[in-house]
């Protein structure tokens, strides 16, 4: 199979020789490698189970009425006072 790089691709390429790389094709190899063990990791059987059985808890969780209305920035100040109390 032969592909035709983007001008990107390229300079990226370029970009990992002067890094130590020799081979251009090494280098695609390796990334497509990653990629591969990236989405294999994230879609694994094992992932989606524990994924599931977690929304599954918070919707009960949110069901049973076991929830906060804080939003992010309301739980980031708590934090924030919180240590900013223990330090003094």
């Amino acid at each position: 199979m032969q592909i035709s790089l983007t001008q990107n691709a390229d300079r990226l390429l370029e970009r990992m020789m002067t890094l130590g790389y020799t081979d251009p094709v090494d280098i695609i190899e390796i990334a497509l490698e990653r990629m591969m063990s990236e989405l294999s990791d994230q879609e694994s059987p094992e992932m989606m189970a524990w994924f599931r059985t977690e929304v599954a808890i918070g919707a009960d969780e949110a069901d049973a009425g076991e929830f906060s209305d804080f939003t992010l920035d309301d739980i980031k100040a708590q934090v924030l006072a919180a240590h900013t109390s223990k330090s003094a």
